[in-house]
């Protein structure tokens, strides 16, 4: 097993012991996006549900993994994505685990806020699988949130038609079998009812993919589903659990009710838990390989718009998708990663979120900087998108910031020559959760410290963008 972080570049792994492995790794192991999607044992979640947003987040050709080597040295170069990949290449296969470069405690709140879920006491130090920050837990844990979630309104229900034979009517009585078995009359009497019960293809599933992320001893989101377990087990049949059986629960009519509609993407975690662990299982695993990705650049946008949507309720909070040069043929669409605007005004402030480490170094003769020059333009041209028809009080690009922020250094009173708008880079401070060991509750407390400096920031860019607005 090799461990690397995201976004590595030339992380040295030392030698790799099979002769074969070698001399792939001589001519360079690559794999993007693209090849591993492709593999139907392979599974990426994508936390964005719209097409065109999803393809500029996660391109078919970004960059999982690529190993290769240098005078008997090998290395490895990763892109914006943590998980576990088994990859096969040759007879042998190329074992490698992504995981995130920042604390565990962020990569746990951002997961946190993508299931709407902003403090909670779930103590991961004493789990195993937690401190190797593995697809599997991260996977695992996903799905246990989301099912926590939608349990809050029970199981998916449904009216179904119960047979009884008792010595009183339940509903109807069913004439046909009356007849045939109650002439002549011995006591009992055959009816029908029709009841709310749950659907047991969708009990079945959930007891499944629950029964497989509780199996270690030591797995603590044990205490997070143990007021559902009983529940399941009592509701769920003996039936084994096949594909049919997870396409027949995600396909219930019992999840149009919007009532339910939240079990359908617990229904989508349970079948990628599933199937994990069947390809583990299966004789054949080894031979295919198998690899589960999260894009973790896309859970740091999403961590980020809802933190200010919940925080700015007289804000709106979204990334809308705007098309520019409309009658021509080179027309475009062009997606900024936040917009806020402020509700019955025309004031506006434009973000784009990057997943990268940012220690506030300018450019110098031997390097371009922290700011990536495509990423600087970008913002820009959503600015000069929104100049003529809104009040631009700020833009600018957030990070997940690792050196120590300094306002004198990273707000420019002017963006481009635009006096009135500010141009700033900002993000959540993450430097002391990085170094050092903290009991889990005390960092978090921490973070969500760092969370409110930052919105205390924003405040004041608003505050500050009216000012210049108003001279």
């Amino acid at each position: 097993m090799i461990f690397v972080d995201d976004n590595s570049l030339k992380k040295s792994i030392g030698d790799l012991k099979n002769q074969e492995l070698r001399n792939y790794a001589t001519a360079g192991i690559t794999v993007s996006l693209k090849d591993f999607i492709e593999k139907p044992q392979f599974q990426f979640l994508s936390f964005i549900n719209n097409e065109e947003k999803r393809a500029l987040k996660s391109s078919a050709e970004d960059l999982v993994f690529n190993c290769y080597g240098e005078n008997a040295d090998y290395f490895v170069d990763t892109g914006n994505y943590i998980g576990k990949i088994l990859w096969k290449v040759g007879k042998k296969h190329f074992d490698v685990e992504i995981g995130s470069r920042f604390s565990s405690i962020f990569l746990q709140r951002m997961m946190n806020s993508a299931n709407d879920i902003y403090w909670d006491d779930f103590d991961d130090t004493k789990s195993e699988e937690s401190k190797d920050n593995t697809a599997q837990f991260i996977l695992h844990y996903l799905f246990v949130q989301a099912l926590e979630k939608a349990y809050l309104l029970g199981l998916p229900r449904t009216y179904q038609s119960v047979e009884h034979h008792e010595s009183s009517v339940k509903g109807r009585i069913d004439i046909n079998k009356f007849i045939r078995q109650d002439i002549p009359f011995k006591g009992k009497v055959s009816s029908i009812s029709r009841e709310q019960l749950e659907i047991p293809e969708i009990v079945d599933v959930l007891y499944k993919a629950v029964s497989i992320a509780t199996k270690s001893e030591n797995n603590t989101l044990k205490s997070r589903v143990n007021h559902i377990v009983p529940h399941l087990k009592q509701a769920r049949t003996t039936h084994y659990v096949s594909s049919q059986t997870i396409y027949k629960a995600k396909t219930s009519k019992a999840l149009d009710n919007p009532m339910f509609s939240s079990y359908k993407i617990v229904l989508n975690l349970a079948e990628m838990v599933i199937n994990q662990q069947g390809l583990r299982e299966r004789e054949d695993a080894n031979e295919q390989g198998f690899g589960f990705l999260i894009n973790v650049a896309e859970l740091f946008e999403i961590y980020i718009t809802k933190l200010l949507q919940k925080e700015f309720p007289d804000w709106d909070v979204s990334s809308p998708k705007l098309t520019v040069y409309e009658k021509t043929f080179f027309k475009r669409k062009i997606i900024p990663d936040i917009v806020m605007e402020k509700k019955n005004s025309n004031d506006i402030m434009v973000f784009d979120t990057k997943y990268k480490r940012m220690n506030f170094t300018g450019r110098r003769a031997s390097s371009m900087g922290d700011v990536d020059r495509n990423d600087f333009f970008q913002i820009h041209t959503y600015m000069s998108y929104y100049l003529p028809t809104h009040n631009v009080l700020a833009v600018g690009l957030l990070y997940p910031l690792s050196g120590e922020y300094k306002k004198e250094e990273c707000v420019s009173e002017e963006a481009l020559g635009d006096q009135k708008t500010l141009f700033v880079i900002d993000g959540i401070e993450l430097k002391d959760l990085e170094t050092g060991f903290k009991d889990y509750n005390v960092l978090m407390s921490d973070l969500i410290l760092k969370e409110q400096r930052f919105i205390g920031r924003v405040k004041d860019m608003i505050k500050q963008g009216l000012e210049k607005r108003n001279r």
